[in-house]
C-alpha cells in the first residue's frame, strides 16, 4: 500500500484511538455507570478489553517501579503484552500509529504550512539526537526520587480523555503549548527530541520486525527526508548507502518516505532491525540525471 492511502488509514487508526478513549472519558463524567465496564475501560496508561484482555503503558510501568520501588504484579501481564506488540512490529509503531498527540501535532503542522506560519528553522536541530531517551531517563530518576510517577500527572499525550474525568490540569496546558509550537516551528520538537514515552519506544524500535529498506536507484533528493515524521537523520545511512534499510530505533514506519520517494526505491522490509541485508552493488543516480530522464520522456 502506497501514498494517501496509507496516510488514510493511519490517521483513520489514529483517529480512532482517541475518539474511543475520549468517549470512555464522556461516559465517565455523564453516566452513572463505571465507564465502560465489560466493554472497553481505561486510558493510554492502562486499559482492559472484554475484562479479560489488559494493555499496560510500558512507560507508565517503569514509572510506578521506580516510585514505589516494587513490581506491580497485577499489571504484568498487560506490560509484556504491550511491549512484546510494539518489539516486533517497531517499537515507535505507537507514536505514528496510535498516540493521539502524534495526529494532532500532524494536523497542527498542516495548518502551519497551508496559513505560512511555519517559515522559522525547525528548532530540533539544537537538541541532541537520542533527547527523547535522555528525557525518559530523566522521568524515570525524578519519579524515583518524590516516589511518585511523575510523567502520568502531567502526560499531555492522555490529556484529552482525562479532561472530562479531572478536568483542566497541566497536561492540557502542555498539549496546548505542544500544538503551538508545531504551528510556529517545523521539525516536530515534542515528538523528536522531547517525548520520554518515544524516548522508550525510540530503545524497543531498535529491535523491530517491520522497517524501511533502500534499493538501488535513490537518486539522493531528500524528499523522504524532508517528510520524515521521527527524525530525518535515521534516513541518512539508507540514502548514502552506508546500510539497506533503516536500523535506528526512532522510525515510526509511517510510510510517509515510502511514498514520498520520486523513483520508488524505498520499500517496506520485514526482519529485525539489527540485521542488515546482505549489501548489493548500488549505482547511485543523481537528482540531475533523474531530471534529465524526466525531461527526455515530457519531449
Amino acid at each position: 500500500m502506497r501514498g494517501r492511502a496509507l496516510q488514510i488509514v493511519r490517521h483513520t487508526v489514529q483517529s480512532a484511538v482517541l475518539l474511543l478513549f475520549l468517549c470512555v472519558g464522556l461516559l465517565g463524567f455523564f453516566g452513572d455507570e463505571v465507564m465502560g465496564e465489560g466493554v472497553f475501560f481505561g486510558s493510554l496508561s492502562s486499559s482492559t478489553i472484554a475484562d479479560t484482555v489488559v494493555l499496560t503503558d510500558p512507560f507508565a510501568f517503569l514509572q510506578v517501579i521506580v516510585a514505589s520501588q516494587t513490581v506491580p504484579l497485577a499489571l504484568l501481564g498487560g506490560v509484556l503484552t504491550a511491549a512484546i506488540i510494539y518489539t516486533l512490529v517497531r517499537g515507535r509503531v505507537f507514536c505514528g500509529w496510535v498516540c493521539p498527540l502524534g495526529l494532532l501535532t500532524e494536523l497542527a503542522n498542516w495548518i502551519g504550512d497551508k496559513t505560512g506560519l511555519r517559515r522559522r528553522a525547525p528548532l530540533t536541530r539544537q537538541m541532541p539526537r537520542y533527547g527523547k531517551i535522555i528525557a525518559a531517563a530523566l522521568v524515570l530518576l525524578a519519579s524515583a526520587l518524590v516516589s511518585m510517577p511523575v510523567f502520568e500527572l502531567i502526560s499531555p499525550v492522555t490529556a484529552l480523555p482525562r479532561l472530562f474525568v479531572l478536568g483542566v490540569g497541566i497536561g492540557v496546558w502542555l498539549l496546548c503549548a505542544i500544538i503551538l509550537v508545531e504551528l510556529f516551528f517545523p521539525g516536530r520538537l515534542w515528538c523528536t527530541s522531547l517525548c520520554p514515552v518515544g524516548g522508550l519506544y525510540e530503545v524497543l524500535g531498535l529491535v523491530g520486525f517491520v522497517g524501511i529498506r533502500n534499493h538501488e536507484g535513490c537518486i539522493q533528493c531528500d524528499r523522504c527526508k524532508q517528510v520524515c515524521l521521527a527524525d530525518e537523520r535515521i534516513l541518512d545511512e539508507v540514502i548514502t548507502g552506508t546500510k539497506t534499510a533503516v536500523s535506528a530505533g526512532d522510525c515510526m514506519v509511517c510510510g510517509k518516505c515510502v511514498a514520498a520517494c520520486p523513483e520508488k526505491t524505498l520499500s517496506w522490509r520485514f526482519g529485525p532491525a539489527f540485521f542488515q541485508p546482505p549489501q548489493k552493488k548500488r549505482q547511485v543516480k543523481t537528482l540531475q540525471g533523474a531530471e534529465a530522464r524526466e525531461d527526455s520522456r515530457n519531449a
